[in-house]
């Protein structure tokens, strides 16, 4: 025991934040349209919902909030050295941020524990079998850190997150929806509209999408690569209201791709 807390002095500085209050839209529409989850459409977005009212609250109290750009940077190298997924990158981002919310961790400790967060979120949503070693994660930082720090910082962190390590974030409600938040309907209406447009003006306006796989394919390709931007959306000051969850963020970005407003309310 005494080791243990020996090995977390030599990482981190421990300062407590106050506790505060947790906070708190029909869209069966969207989710009838979800061809590829079939039945489950209703139950998975529902189950993601609760999951993400119980997400840690920020408080943005962190002194290290400077060094935030530097480590998410290296998190999206990471990710893409090992090909990890997208909801990966930003479910370490979401244990990154509470967790120096919560705690101050020597300088030269950062990079070890947005490794040791990335290792933890590919293990939740990695669909591939093949997770990196924290041997293999630490030779990006040619071996600085010794293993048996990553196991330290690992079990802090567990019992930060209270071993509760499933939260959807923006890329998985991106993800969820980037199949569905397109119809057919939007396609024939969209192909009526440039028709109109030829017809009077007499000119080809735009170029066309040759096929509703097509608009669908292109359009969800943005909707996913959208959710990244998300992850610099970081107040450098404590808001009046909490940030705006991850649904809402998602949906914004939903409707400005897709042409047209869309409101959860």
């Amino acid at each position: 025991m005494d080791q243990n807390w020996a090995a977390e002095q030599n990482i981190f500085e421990v300062i407590r934040k106050s506790e505060k209050n947790r906070h708190t839209t029909d869209v069966d529409t969207r989710l009838a349209k979800t061809h590829w989850l079939s039945d489950y459409a209703r139950d998975i977005f529902l189950t993601m919902r609760e999951q993400e009212l119980r997400r840690l609250p920020m408080f943005f109290l962190s002194s290290q909030i400077d060094d935030r750009q530097k480590l998410l940077q290296f998190l999206q190298l990471v990710a893409r050295t090992h090909k990890l997924g997208r909801c990966a990158l930003h479910l370490a981002v979401y244990y990154l941020d509470r967790f120096l919310d919560y705690y101050r961790v020597r300088p030269d400790k950062l990079f070890m524990v947005s490794i040791t967060c990335l290792h933890l979120a590919a293990q939740i949503e990695n669909t591939d079998a093949f997770i990196p070693r924290f041997s293999e994660l630490n030779q990006l930082v040619r071996n600085v850190y010794t293993l048996s720090e990553y196991k330290v910082v690992e079990r802090k962190l567990l019992c930060f997150l209270n071993f509760e390590l499933v939260r959807p974030t923006t890329a998985s409600f991106a993800e969820l929806f980037a199949c569905s938040f397109l119809t057919r309907c939007d396609f024939a209406a969209y192909t009526e509209m440039l028709d109109e447009c030829e017809r009077e003006h007499n000119i080809q306006a735009f170029p066309r999408y040759g096929s509703f796989e097509q608009m669908l394919g292109s359009l969800g390709q943005q909707l996913v690569s959208m959710a990244d931007y998300t992850l610099s959306t970081f107040p450098m000051i404590h808001p009046r209201f909490w940030p705006p969850p991850a649904l809402l963020r998602f949906d914004r970005s939903a409707g400005l791709s897709a042409g047209r407003s869309t409101s959860l309310n």
